[in-house]
């Protein structure tokens, strides 16, 4: 499995992305490699409140052959997620 390579175009999908749904993004943009495998679910490993606006949850989205942990803040009110980060392995 080439994690660089990977790494990379989840980098400039998210980027170009244009869905609401960060992690359905994450979820979809890593489904095109077979190395992945398949999807294996979808867990939140934390949930921090930054300030009153804003929350930092942190994610691992699980397939056969990786974990991507995903560090996402978002905004209820306006319904707005950006990723902080994101780690492979």
């Amino acid at each position: 499995m080439n994690i660089r390579k990977i790494k990379l175009a989840l980098t400039v999908g998210l980027m170009n992305s244009n869905q609401s749904n960060t992690l359905n993004a994450i979820k979809d943009l890593m489904l095109s490699f077979q190395e992945v495998g398949a999807f294996l679910g979808l867990t939140v490993t934390g949930n921090k409140r930054l300030n009153p606006a804003l929350i930092k949850e942190t994610y691992a989205i699980q397939f056969e052959n990786c974990t991507v942990d995903v560090d996402l803040v978002s905004n209820p009110m306006t319904h707005s997620q950006a990723v902080q980060g994101f780690q492979l392995h």
